[in-house]
């Protein structure tokens, strides 16, 4: 791997950057500024950036030609996501999982009817989708799910719930995992379909987060899609998601977002003044200061050999794996040491104008938890690391096959 970017890397960063300085309007960030979890997600301005994207074909930037992508690399996809990122024009509002996580598994697995339907539609930004894995009482093991959906005609008939829909409520599909054939071993008998948040049936419950972040339970009772929403073959949707969930977890290393967080706790304490000297003065302070930085440039090698691997053709499960449980628990260091130097200020919020650094240090300790157990626990993500990476011996779940 060659740790410096390319002259023509370089040259499609800067093409980003300047994309981003004439289309992120003050109106984005006041919408953005103001929205409960300080990430621009369905208001009217975040959707008509995202459509703004869609229109430079940037959605499909590392597909295929033949599917309407733009046939570049996925080092540029993860540098146009790192400069959004670190913008804070979530890649969640822009360049979710949809485009990072459903479309690469409808290219690799999908029917022919599947990548027709859903891959323009996507490119041009048109569709967002939910990820409808986790089940109430299933925790973290995904092949205990019990929603199932039975054949009818030419209509999937589905009944069941999810829960931890993190984007149900402004997504227009759930890219469900089902169960399809109940007499079938946990992991063999699941199928994923794709469903229009428009079916009848479905009920959409909000759960709302210590951080202000909303998440959601669904239930589905007696919904119906078309027999051709079903993705690929069926009974073979856990060996489609396996892939799937490995390019989840990267796109939950979010490397832009962090640099941006270290580089404003940085302006604050430069900002904050103890006597004659800027709190960024005291010796520990700069210290832990640049030891945080040094961790945010690890994180961000780690995202981009990530995606130096993805461009080889592999999918590199530990790799991604380790990449989210490292990026994941900096972010909660960041957050920690900037509510330590601040004291009993930081803890004023980001509504309050004393707040120091626009309260940034209080919003991210709220939100860093999550992105612990978003995509799957660390605790979970360090057995996956232990054995898909180093071959130490299973244990649990696996034996109930």
């Amino acid at each position: 791997m060659d740790f410096e970017l390319t002259d023509a890397q370089l040259k499609w960063r800067d093409e980003v950057r300047a994309f981003i300085r004439h289309n992120v309007t003050p109106e984005l960030l006041h919408e953005r500024d103001k929205s409960p979890e300080g990430m621009l997600r369905y208001g009217p301005e975040g959707l008509g950036f995202r459509k703004k994207v869609g229109r430079t074909g940037w959605h499909g930037l590392a597909w295929p030609k033949e599917y309407g992508g733009m046939g570049r690399g996925v080092i540029e996809q993860y540098i146009l996501v790192r400069e959004l990122d670190y913008a804070k024009i979530s890649p969640h509002t822009v360049y979710d999982m949809t485009v990072t996580v459903v479309a690469p598994t409808i290219m690799r697995y999908g029917t022919e009817q599947n990548k027709q339907e859903f891959l323009p539609a996507i490119a041009r930004g048109e569709i967002r989708t939910a990820l409808g894995y986790s089940e109430p009482d299933a925790g973290t093991d995904l092949a205990s799910l019990r929603t199932r959906a039975e054949l009818d005609g030419d209509e999937w008939v589905i009944n069941g719930s999810k829960i931890w829909n993190s984007s149900a409520h402004g997504s227009t599909h759930q890219w469900l995992l089902v169960r399809t054939d109940p007499q079938a071993r946990r992991h063999e008998g699941i199928s994923i379909v794709m469903v229009p948040m428009t079916a009848r049936g479905i009920e959409v419950r909000p759960l709302i987060a210590w951080s202000d972040y909303q998440t959601n339970q669904l239930f589905f009772t007696d919904v119906r899609v078309p027999r051709g929403h079903l993705i690929g073959e069926v009974n073979k949707g856990w060996q489609y998601i396996v892939g799937a969930l490995d390019l989840e977890r990267g796109g939950l290393a979010e490397t832009g977002d962090l640099k941006r967080e270290l580089d404003e706790l940085i302006e604050a304490c430069r900002a904050v003044r103890i006597g004659d000297a800027s709190l960024i003065d005291q010796p520990h302070v700069g210290r832990r200061l640049a030891e945080l930085d040094a961790d945010v440039e690890v994180a961000q090698l780690y995202g981009l050999y990530g995606a130096s691997l993805l461009e080889g053709g592999e999918v590199p499960s530990t790799t991604l794996t380790a990449s989210k449980v490292y990026s994941s628990e900096l972010r909660t260091k960041i957050a920690d040491f900037g509510m330590q130097i601040f004291g009993i200020h930081g803890q004023l919020s980001w509504r309050d104008p004393d707040a120091p650094g626009r309260g940034a240090m209080e919003r991210l300790y709220r939100s860093a938890p999550m992105n612990r157990f978003g995509g799957g626990t660390n605790e979970v993500m360090r057995d996956i690391i232990a054995q898909r990476g180093y071959g130490m011996p299973t244990y649990g779940r696996s034996k109930r096959n």
